[in-house]
Formats: structure tokens, sequence, C-alpha cells
């Protein structure tokens, strides 16, 4: 069974939800990991499952000095940095005329600058262990929506980081991996009953980094299996 014993990871929006589940199968696997979000009291009760192998750290990803300061710690506390999970994410659902300045602007400052500031502190450290980034976007950053037009602007723009990120670290033999996927059951919006369980999500990004060290996984797409009664004819 491979394993990430002797690693560590940052997984961001870690107090609910998908990142919850991909810290704690990171953690599961053998790995550090280093969980970042706005939520204290969550983050805390997140490390009491596994402690010492979940290390809380509260952490806006929109702020430069505070996403500094969680790749540091990281480093100090566990001598390495390998992965890096950019999985904080917001949505507000508008059309274009109803979706207001401050929506906008917040869907691009936690979905896409948060993951340019994790990057951009944490790339330095990533090259040192030949590490692995995985920027969880959408289905929504490949295929556009009435009513989405910031989230999927945002997401759009993730992708597109992905792949210039991709070809920049590639010399240094750092993955860029971008995991996109459909509808899932958390607290993101109301799923469908058919939704993936966030755990199914988490185990798709542990393939991903788990994966031998001359194996990619470069772009994935997630969808739940929607049932014949559901289905549109």
């Amino acid at each position: 069974m491979p394993s990430l014993e002797g690693k560590t990871a940052i997984v961001t929006g870690a107090s609910k939800g998908l990142g919850q589940a991909i810290a704690r199968r990171l953690a599961a696997g053998g790995a550090r990991v280093v969980a970042g979000a706005r939520s204290t009291d969550k983050l805390e009760a997140l490390a009491q499952e596994a402690p010492n192998q979940i290390i809380p750290f509260t952490c806006d990803v929109t702020k430069s000095a505070q996403v500094k300061a969680m790749i540091e710690f990281t480093v100090e506390q566990c001598g390495r940095l390998d992965l890096l999970i950019n999985n904080a994410g917001l949505a507000h659902f508008a059309q274009v005329q109803d979706l207001t300045e401050e929506e906008w602007d917040e869907m691009m400052d936690v979905n896409l600058k948060g993951a340019f500031l994790t990057c951009k502190y944490a790339i330095p450290y990533l090259k040192q262990t030949e590490g692995h980034i995985v920027n969880i976007s959408s289905v929504a950053g490949t295929e556009a929506f009435a009513n989405g037009s910031g989230y999927c602007a945002s997401k759009f723009g993730l992708m597109a980081l992905s792949d210039a990120l991709t070809l920049e670290l590639k010399p240094h033999h750092v993955k860029v991996t971008t995991l996109c996927p459909g509808s899932i059951k958390t607290e993101f919006h109301n799923p469908k009953d058919y939704a993936m369980e966030a755990e199914q999500v988490a185990e798709t990004v542990w393939t991903c980094v788990s994966a031998p060290k001359g194996v990619i996984y470069n772009q994935i797409i997630m969808r739940p299996l929607v049932p014949k009664k559901a289905q549109k004819s």
C-alpha cells in the first residue's frame, strides 16, 4: 500500500466539507497535515481526531501575511513541505446584473488569489522536496452556466493558473494536479441526493498524491453518476 509517511501537507479550507475530508485522508495515509482555515474552533476539533498528525493553523488565504506565516510555520514545525492542497473556495450564484461587486471580489479573492498566494510562498519549499500542488477547481472551471458568472470565472482562472504552474514547475519535478469535481454533499450549496460524498473526492486526491514518482495526474474531472430517473431525455 502506498504511504505518505514522513511527508508534510497543507490543506486549505480544512475546517469543513471537502477540505476536512482531504485532511483526514492524508493523515490516515501517514502525512502530517497542517489544516488551514479561518475557523479556529473547527480546526482544533479536527486536530483532536489525530493529535500530532493534524496541526491546526488559523489562516485567511486572502491575506498575504497570514498565508506566508502558515507556510513558514509548516516548515518550522515539520521540517519540510511536500504537498499543497488548495481547497478553500466559496460561491455566490446570481445573474451578472444582480451579483454585487463585493460578492464578485470575494470569489476572486478566495478561489483564485488564495491559490496564488499559497503557491507563491510554498513553491520555494516544494522545489526542495520535488513536491506536489493539487488545485481543487470544479466542473464549473471547464464549462460555464447561467447564474454562475463569478464562480465560473474564478475557477476558469484557477485552471489557467494550474496550466502555467505546470509549465513553470516541470523543470523542478514539482507536480501540479487540477481536480474538477461536480456536485458534492457538503455545506457548499444544496446538492442533489445523488451528489458525490466528500470522502470519494478526497480519495481521488489521495490517488493523485500517492501516485508513483514518474506519474502525474494532470487534470481530472469527477462527476456523480446520475440515476436514470434524474437524467434529462
